[in-house]
């Protein structure tokens, strides 16, 4: 399993729309999305992609 962390520093109204674009240009590396976690610490929002690989 693969993690992909995204971070936005403010107000954390992106972060759905950067995990979007991050699977979408990496789609064809990816065999499956796991989960996505969605956290915030003070001002640092961010979101944990858990995934699996494809083999190459």
């Amino acid at each position: 399993m693969k993690y992909m962390y995204i971070v936005d520093y403010e107000d954390g109204s992106t972060v759905k729309e950067k995990v979007n674009e991050w699977i979408a240009e990496n789609e064809e590396n990816i065999l499956e999305i796991v989960d996505i976690e969605y956290n915030q610490e003070g001002n640092l929002y961010f979101a944990i992609v858990s995934y699996l690989e494809r083999e190459k």
